[in-house]
């Protein structure tokens, strides 16, 4: 009977212990079945299952075992490692509160990972731990990536954080506006920082703050310096510079509803001068951004007020020569500066003090008037004309243009296509002689052990 005794009522801590030692030793052996490429897909889906079904106390463990792998491990661990935070956000939710620090630690991690798959995937953890443990302030998460971003000089970590901190902030519900508020002037000196290589993910960032924060406690002094740092990236080199700089000033004619508009002159100006991109996504980009601009309350085509004394007829000459200008520069694709043309000056009329021309300049016949009228308005019309006939060549020049560019990228395109679908076979061809050179050794390998077989056995026969 004391046998029994014992049976029935066994001590709970040594099962509890040995299911922990035994789920640690399961996650790390998946993890090393991760590298090879015939167990990868049986590990992955292991995992998963096992990260779908963990329960509150072991969350630590878990995570620590992900935490356990470095840079040494092949690529597909390391991604693994890093969707697996994506599996329990989604599964576990607000569970998960207590470990949000641990996670955005194991994130960090890896944020200087030469492989662009494993940062994409840092990406898609940030997204997933917003969205699915919103127990925890959205600080937890975009406090670490901002440091990250200001503070580190690696450039694939700067590129990681930059992408994480949009992604997180661009999924929020509650993206915490104030914090992202001053952390904005930290961020946007980044602009002006030789040491800083990721410009374009920075850009990117940059839209997707101002555009959480939404025009709340916005200030014109961030504005001020803001808006010139990135309007310049609109003529850089690489094109995705331009394409995110073009991104963040959309966001901020959205998102900025009572300060946009005083900077609605300057912005127009420089996007005409940009619309032209030889890029064809980030002329799309360009010119969704310029309606934008457009569409804000104020008038940004009128440069300068025309004195009392400027008649209809000036305004449109002129207009139709600022026009042709902007046109011309388009041409060229320069990022010049628009310079804008100084207010007529009125003319003077010299006063004599004599009644007499006074009554001459007042009274005047209705025929002089009407032939003034008749010839002014010709003068006037004919100019138009003139210019309406410029400016339609030079739009058909663009068009062509447009269309050479256009064939030029498709073209392109089916050479990178064609360029990856050879690279594809050659890499199946190669994987298929590896396979068959693997065949051929074991048959040499089995062929020479069968001979050495039946050369011992002939020789014992010769002994015999």
């Amino acid at each position: 009977m004391p046998s029994v005794q014992m049976r029935s009522s066994p001590s709970t801590s040594p099962p509890a212990t040995t299911t922990v030692t035994d789920l640690k030793q399961r996650v790390i052996a998946c993890l090393n079945r991760l590298s090879d490429r015939d167990t990868l897909s049986l590990a992955a889906a292991e995992l998963d299952s096992i990260a779908l079904n963990l329960s509150p106390e072991t969350f630590s463990l878990f995570i620590n075992c992900l935490q356990s792998t470095d840079s040494s491990a092949k690529s597909p661990v390391r991604k693994h490692c890093v969707s697996l935070l994506s599996v329990l956000s989604r599964s576990h939710g607000d569970s998960l509160a207590p470990h949000l620090p641990k996670m955005i630690s194991t994130v960090l991690r890896r944020l200087r990972d030469p492989d662009s798959s494993v940062r994409a995937a840092c990406a898609t953890a940030s997204v997933d731990m917003t969205t699915g443990i919103t127990g925890s302030p959205f600080s937890t998460i975009s406090a670490p990536l901002i440091e990250t971003l200001i503070h580190d000089c690696d450039p694939n970590a700067q590129i990681g954080a930059a992408v994480c901190l949009a992604a997180a902030v661009e999924a929020a519900d509650d993206p915490d506006p104030d914090q992202l508020q001053k952390s904005l002037p930290k961020i946007g000196k980044l602009l002006k920082s030789e040491g800083f290589k990721a410009k374009p993910e920075l850009l990117g960032a940059i839209g997707s703050v101002i555009g959480a924060v939404n025009g709340r406690n916005s200030e014109k002094s961030v504005l001020d310096w803001l808006l010139p740092n990135v309007s310049e990236f609109l003529s850089s080199d690489d094109w995705r510079a331009r394409k995110a700089a073009a991104e963040a000033l959309a966001k901020i004619a959205t998102a900025e509803e009572e300060l946009a508009p005083l900077y609605k002159k300057a912005c127009v100006c420089i996007l005409e001068s940009r619309r032209f991109d030889k890029v064809k996504l980030v002329r799309e980009t360009m010119n969704r951004t310029l309606s934008l601009w457009k569409q804000l309350e104020g008038d940004s085509t009128e440069i300068s007020e025309p004195s009392s004394s400027s008649s209809s007829s000036s305004k449109s000459v002129s207009s139709g020569k600022r026009s042709s200008k902007e046109a011309a520069a388009e041409l060229k694709g320069g990022a010049k500066r628009i310079l804008f043309p100084a207010k007529p000056k009125p003319s003077k009329v010299k006063e004599n003090g004599a009644k007499k021309s006074q009554v001459v300049v007042v009274v005047q016949s209705s025929d002089e008037e009407s032939h003034e009228g008749t010839s002014g308005s010709s003068s006037s019309s004919s100019a138009q004309a003139k210019n309406a006939e410029e400016m339609a060549l030079i739009r058909n020049q663009i068009s062509q243009i447009e269309k050479q560019q256009s064939s030029l990228l498709d073209l392109f395109q089916r050479f990178m296509e064609s360029s990856q679908n050879g690279m594809q076979s050659l890499e199946r061809r190669v994987r298929g002689l590896e396979t068959s050179l693997s065949v051929i050794s074991t048959d040499l390998l089995v062929s020479r052990t069968i001979t050495q077989n039946g050369n011992h056995k002939r020789n014992a026969c010769l002994q015999n």
